[in-house]
């Protein structure tokens, strides 16, 4: 460097500016037109946006160095840092604050005015300069007053001076180098120097690209472990009751959930897995008071760290997060593109820089991914790659799509032969990403796009031969793309609700549309309340008080559309008393629980049945043997009905032949191996009769549930038994089988078949019927009883006439022993609570809202009678294949002993209407309300309504 000299001078003025209330998603504040997005609909973002409280707590002060034209810094340099970025942010909105441009043979005098009320200074990688020219704290030089080359003071000036030659050719980045230097880049005070190479061709675009986080110095956490190394633990008590959300600062996307309420455990325990990486359990329930230990049991390092209550880090290129604010490079396909990457991210993380339909050349061939350690920059070139190969993919022998059958050209069909078949203009765009590609990064933020354009000509034989529509540009280039989050086959998925505020061991879909749903407290503390959930908006009630300890009762509905509530409290103390709840007539969410009459035996874990003339038989409870039938108003003991169910909540249902039918679902092993039915020999009498053997006839914590057809002659009913069997003899059980008897008529000849076994084992498992005729299967263990750490996420959903499984959108939460699943009116599922006293609730949406129109139920009588024809009105009559009830669910335990689908006949149609008939009898259909469905060809449901069947 000594005797080298400099052919030009150069002044660069950079002031230290703050950027007030700077959020990495929402850069640009004031630009009311743009809503933050994120068009790869991460999660939390489904509908590619990005909510309020996030943008929030993502947002700092930010600092930057901004560059000036002038020395009294009065004229900002206004020039993009990516020309072609449709999402770069003004001016002044954006980081890095500059990049700067160098050419061997210069000598820069950089003069940096310090804004902010912290000192800082400016260092720079990779070209020639003195120690007064350094930046790094504390070992700069200093003026008389105090004012250092370091640390320069608030208000200050600092001259930096650089010589640039051919040996710096390249990027360099530039940053603060004071007393808090990492606090200083994670606001985002630094820059680039790129050394342009003289011997270079020029190129269309240049791109520099800084790979950093951004970090808001606000917000305390609650509770933060710092770096667990493998084996490492960390323990927090939880003081107050809430729902607090945790993240892994290293790992982002892995994120959990504790939950403080009455009645939780005092300790619980999560283990940090790898592979992939996550917290297991990732939701916890614990009381006030209690602790969770965290123990990483990986072979990573992690932390477990508060994101309920504290700021959220970005993971950002050039101070922006997620697709569709982050850099959208907007060229030409064929267009060449100068990358400056840069990675400022100073800490423990290492990125790479990976791009999508480009590749650029290295001493060891052609490359699409290079990594990138903190601090370090590369450039690369790279071509902007066409939206469709040329020429087109037309060999793929597929059918053409239908956006091809567009009419040819005027006067293309009369061509002669001998003539070019005409060709037609089409501008097309491709999004190809580029991002760290750290996958958890990536899905944080840390990703960008080069949108290709590309005008193409195709003839009509071309475009029909392509297996795809063509990917043209969109006339507004900064919206996401159109996209369906599931486009394969039948779209499904579990959406969260708000937590409910009780623990959830009861269920109920009423009349009124409103789903009640309650507990108890027996040995908990639990709250005495219920709650009221509300499907369309999703919301919870205010509490109802409940006059006893209903935990582990059981209930049915009666005639009147009132539920019956009966037994409960704890074992070894059970309740013998009954409870009605009426919902208010005048409020959907509110109701009362009243006393009726009380039975002569306590029942904990009993099942209670409706029978054809709607009185009500209840079985089992703590061991009890009695049956006893209730009228009303009063209970009554049924003589020789008495029968030993040790399993408690027996499975019970109703047939047509009027036979009361046990299909061996218990909540505890049973003797013997048969199935049997009490048939009523009168009001108050009856008698048990063994019948036909299961297979497995061990369905400890299965689920059985009845499906009747009365469109044909005589009714078709089918009953099915699912899962069960978690310990005891291997001949005897097996948590994967499905068996079902039919009976056509009456009993006889009638005995249980194996049915296609499910694709997961589960114990305390749910059954529910869906509208279409198919069973929905959710939940569970795979591997014992009660046992958290075997929970079943996979769900399925089997057709009865197939006899055939398929696999369903996972649930995002495990659920076992003490959850429910209820059918609501919207055709949708509510699964909630579950073991260990989980708060969580979720919604499910089957593949089957998502095929198209829903036909609609325009009119329906409220009330229908026994073997009685009525008319439904709906504009979609000659699309409708089926006329469905579904019995309202009043499930606990896995238990639901109402649980029926009934198939009715279409004797007629018009073209706005359809006739039927109402079940012929009670046996059929218990009297009470039902939920009304009528389903298209496509297996596509309407909207419930209720019909009062009488």
């Amino acid at each position: 460097m000594e005797g080298l000299v400099m052919a030009a001078v150069r002044h660069v003025y950079l002031k230290i500016e703050k950027l007030r209330e700077y959020s990495p998603v929402a850069p640009d504040a004031h630009d009311h037109h743009r809503e933050p997005r994120d068009c790869m609909r991460n999660h939390g973002h489904e509908d590619a946006t990005i909510p309020p409280s996030e943008v929030l707590r993502r947002t700092l002060d930010a600092l930057v160095y901004r560059e000036y034209l002038d020395k009294d810094f009065t004229l900002p340099k206004t020039d993009p840092l990516i020309a072609a970025d449709i999402n770069e942010p003004s001016f002044d909105r954006r980081i890095p604050g500059t990049v700067l441009y160098a050419h061997p043979g210069e000598r820069l005098y950089v003069h940096v005015l310090n804004a902010d009320d912290e000192p800082h200074s400016f260092h720079v990688h990779g070209v020639h300069y003195g120690i007064d020219s350094d930046g790094s704290w504390p070992f700069g030089v200093h003026q008389d007053d105090g004012n250092r080359s370091d640390a320069i003071c608030p208000g200050r000036r600092w001259c930096y001076v650089f010589d640039i030659d051919e040996t710096t050719i390249g990027p360099w980045p530039f940053h603060d180098h004071s007393i808090h230097l990492a606090e200083a880049v994670n606001r985002g005070l630094f820059g680039g120097l790129v050394v342009r190479d003289p011997h270079c061709d020029k190129v269309d675009i240049e791109a520099p690209v800084f790979l950093h986080r951004l970090v808001p110095s606000v917000g305390r956490p609650l509770f933060d472990s710092g770096t667990l190394a493998p084996g490492g633990t960390f323990s927090h008590l939880f003081a107050d009751q809430g729902t607090y959300e945790y993240f892994c600062k290293i790992h982002p996307g892995m994120r959990g959930t504790v939950r403080v309420t009455a009645g939780g455990a005092m300790a619980r325990t999560v283990s940090i897995l790898d592979a992939p990486s996550r917290f297991d359990p990732d939701d916890v329930t614990i009381a006030p008071g209690g602790t969770v230990t965290w123990q990483n049991g990986g072979i990573q390092d992690h932390t477990a760290s508060d994101s309920s209550s504290a700021a959220l880090e970005s993971l950002v290129i050039n101070g922006r997060s997620f697709i569709g604010n982050t850099p959208t490079i907007v060229a030409k396909s064929g267009k060449r593109i100068r990358w400056h990457v840069f990675n400022l991210d100073l800490g423990m993380m290492w990125h790479n820089f990976h791009l999508h339909g480009q590749r650029w050349k290295t001493a060891d061939g052609s490359v699409d991914t290079k990594s990138i350690g903190p601090a370090e920059s590369f450039t690369l070139d790279s071509v902007v790659p066409p939206a469709l190969l040329w020429p087109p993919p037309c060999e793929c022998d597929c059918e053409p799509q239908a956006d091809h059958d567009e009419p040819p050209a005027h006067g293309a069909a009369d061509e002669p032969r001998h003539h070019r078949p005409k060709k037609r203009k089409f501008q097309l765009q491709g999004d190809f990403l580029f991002h760290c590609h750290v996958e958890m990064h990536m899905m944080e933020g840390m990703a960008g796009l080069v949108r290709s354009l590309q005008e193409v000509e195709l003839t009509e034989q071309e475009l029909h031969k392509l297996c795809f529509h063509l990917p043209k540009q969109r006339v507004h280039l900064h919206e996401c793309p159109d996209v369906d989050h599931h486009s394969c086959g039948d779209r499904d998925g579990w959406e969260r609700t708000p937590d409910a505020p009780i623990f959830i061991v009861h269920g109920a879909q009423l009349h009124n549309g409103r789903v009640l749903l309650f507990s108890g407290h027996a040995e908990r503390g639990l709250p005495l309340e219920a709650r009221l959930f509300n499907p369309v908006n999703r919301t919870f009630s205010a509490a109802i008080a409940m006059p006893e300890d209903f935990f582990c009762a059981g209930h049915t509905f009666l005639a009147d559309g009132r539920l019956l509530v009966i037994g409960g409290d704890a074992p070894g103390h059970s309740n013998s008393r009954a409870y009605v709840f009426t919902p208010d007539p005048m409020n959907p969410d509110a109701g009362t629980f009243g006393a009726t009459g009380g039975m002569s035996q306590g029942r904990w874990y009993p099942t209670g049945v409706r029978l054809a003339d709607g009185r009500v038989l209840a079985f089992s409870g703590d061991g009890n043997s009695s049956v006893e039938v209730f009228d009303g108003a009063n209970w009554q003991m049924v003589t020789g009905a008495a029968r030993s169910f040790t399993g408690l909540y027996p499975g019970m249902h109703l047939l047509p032949s009027g036979h009361v039918f046990h299909t061996r679902t218990s909540w505890n092993p049973l003797p013997g191996t048969n199935t049997a039915h009490l048939t009523l020999t009168g009001p108050t009498s009856g008698n048990w009769t063994d019948f036909g053997t299961q297979q497995f006839p061990n369905r400890q914590e299965g689920m059985s549930l009845v499906m009747i057809d009365t469109t044909v002659t005589p009714e078709r009913t089918r009953v099915f038994v699912f899962g069960g069997g978690p310990s005891g003899m291997a001949t005897t059980r097996n948590p994967l089988s499905a068996e079902m008897i039919e009976f056509s008529g009456g009993l006889g000849g009638a005995a249980w078949q194996r049915l296609a076994d499910m694709n997961n084992p589960r114990s305390n498992v749910a059954a529910v019927v869906m509208p279409d005729g198919k069973i929905m299967i959710v939940g569970g263990c795979s591997i014992g009883s009660r046992n958290p750490g075997s929970v079943v996420l996979p769900t399925e959903i089997y057709d009865p006439e197939l006899d055939q499984w398929t696999p369903t959108a996972p649930l995002s939460v495990g659920r076992q022993y003490h959850s429910v699943c209820v059918l609501m009116p919207d055709a949708r599922l509510l699964y909630a609570g579950g073991e260990p006293q989980l708060m969580s609730a979720e919604v499910y949406t089957p593949g089957y809202l998502n095929r198209g129109a829903r036909p609609v139920i325009s009119a329906a009588p409220p009330n229908a009678v026994y073997g009685a024809g009525f008319t439904i009105q709906t504009p979609q009559s000659n699309e409708i294949e089926s006329v469905v009830l579904l019995a309202p669910i009043s499930v606990t335990h896995h238990t639901d002993a109402g649980q029926r689908y009934i198939k009715l006949p279409i004797v007629s149609r018009t073209p706005t209407s359809l006739d039927t008939h109402a079940p012929a009898h009670g046996n059929i259909a218990p009297p009470g309300f039902y939920l009304l469905f009528i389903v298209n060809g496509a297996g596509v449901p309407s909207d419930a309504q209720f019909v009062r069947i009488a």
